[in-house]
């Protein structure tokens, strides 16, 4: 535009074609992931707020089964509104919704970046991550069409990070009217194909080694038991099992193991993902048998079944659809579960007792039959992981293996360079950022502002 001068002004419009001037303005929507958004459940009257330790020290200390109740769908949250020093309009815009230790650098980092002659107000919309990810994605495309009603904007650009991506792709293939308006969408460490680190936490319980430490593995259930039950409460965490379409880097299978019979021979268990872990015989299936020791039984049993079919029916649904203007960044060079092989315990066992001293108990020796007829001693006839063998590699973010990652554009793995051709290159790999921090990894912040710029087209 030109002032009565015919002298160029600053005003943020752009002509788009011969009869419609664009208002320059253009919201920037971040969704976060599984567990980083602040909830408040209302009845109880606790929160889920990685923000807070005082807070999050309710999760830590009540059992498995109290957990599962008070994350059951039938109690009420509501994603947290103020908090984190935040002024009234960083609240409207969602700021106070998300974990602010995973996302404030970030989300401050975004703010301060210029994309041209645009206005480009930041939203954040957090959600109920306990739902199905397209339960989500609704709740979402209903968020974003009142942020473009209150900004008078036609268009936005969409960002998410880590289960964030399920939920968004939700929202774009569930809602067209939404997908229409999206000028462009950023996946961040997305779980495409799911995460092994949730099969074997099945065996295992989340352990604080591998876990992130004793309070986060104590609050997701540091047994198999406990881990199971607190599933088998939230749709949206267990929709993060990997799918049918992931693979071992290679193209190679994930789900192997070795009969203590016959060791050293090495075996799958092959067919649909979903059909394995519902297997009656644990592994392959998830679930052990009821009269099991460490067994979910009843109720719990049942409620991880309905998680199962969830699951399937979320990835049945939405599988590797993308936006048509996608792009992803992912991080590798830090090590996670990429497959599961299991030592399996023996099918004959016999135990013999030794009598050492008078004054000293008993000593148990457990032995396993082999396939030839020999025994051999073994340390636990019915080990409650099922002799799980971890194969943990130096290919993932820490939580999501690589092959996963680059589910939606599984042959490209560009570097990150300023001004690429993001016209044919959508998807681009960093090395060294951990999942819980790679938004605000310097490498992942210069892809994703200068992706945006091409985007936004300034």
């Amino acid at each position: 535009m030109t002032d009565p001068q015919g002298t160029p002004t600053d005003e943020m419009v752009c002509r788009v074609d011969d009869n419609t001037i664009d208002t320059g303005n253009i919201p920037i929507i971040f969704v976060p992931g599984v567990m980083g958004s602040r909830l408040h459940f209302t009845v109880q009257d606790q929160y889920w707020d990685p923000d807070s330790n005082w807070r999050m020290s309710h999760w830590l200390w009540v059992s498995a089964e109290t957990t599962r109740r008070e994350f059951a769908l039938t109690n009420p949250v509501n994603v947290m509104t103020e908090g984190n020093d935040l002024d009234e309009d960083e609240c409207r815009r969602g700021l106070a919704g998300v974990a602010w230790g995973f996302y404030g650098t970030f989300i401050r980092d975004l703010e301060g970046q210029s994309f041209g002659r645009y206005t480009t107000p930041v939203y954040v919309i957090g959600y109920d991550w306990r739902q199905s990810n397209r339960t989500s994605g609704n709740v979402v495309a209903g968020r974003i069409r009142e942020i473009l009603e209150e900004e008078g904007a036609s268009e936005f650009v969409l960002i998410s990070h880590s289960m964030g991506g399920l939920v968004t792709r939700a929202t774009l293939k569930g809602h067209s009217d939404v997908a229409d308006k999206c000028k462009g969408v950023i996946h961040v460490a997305q779980p495409v194909g799911g995460g092994l680190v949730l099969v074997r936490r099945m065996f295992t319980g989340a352990r604080s080694n591998e876990d992130g430490g004793w309070g986060l593995s104590t609050i997701l259930g540091n047994t198999r038991q406990k881990f199971q039950t607190i599933m088998s409460a939230v749709p949206g965490p267990m929709q993060l099992l990997p799918t049918p379409q992931y693979r071992d880097t290679g193209n190679t299978w994930w789900y192997t193991y070795e009969t203590f019979e016959h060791p050293n021979t090495t075996r799958q268990w092959t067919g649909n993902s979903w059909a394995l872990y519902r297997n009656t015989a644990s592994p392959p299936g998830l679930v052990a048998p009821a009269s099991e020791s460490y067994a979910i039984t009843g109720a719990v049993r049942r409620e991880f079944g309905r998680r199962l079919n969830d699951a399937e029916a979320y990835h049945n649904w939405v599988g590797t659809w993308k936006h048509p203007r996608t792009w992803a960044i992912y991080s590798t060079g830090l090590t996670v579960d990429m497959a599961m092989h299991f030592h399996l315990p023996p099918n004959n066992t016999r135990m013999e007792v030794f009598h050492t001293h008078h004054m000293m108990p008993p000593q148990m020796i457990h032995y396993g039959q082999r396939g030839d007829g020999s025994w051999d001693v073994i340390s636990d006839p019915n080990p409650e992981d099922r002799g799980v063998v971890m194969q943990r590699r130096a290919e993932s973010d820490g939580t999501v293996p690589d092959p996963s990652a680059e589910l939606l554009f599984p042959t490209q793995r560009h570097a990150v360079r300023v001004g690429s051709d993001y016209t044919t290159k959508k998807q681009f790999r960093i090395s060294g950022a951990a999942h819980d921090a790679i938004c605000h990894d310097p490498n992942c912040e210069r892809a994703l502002f200068d992706i945006i710029r091409h985007i936004i087209g300034s």
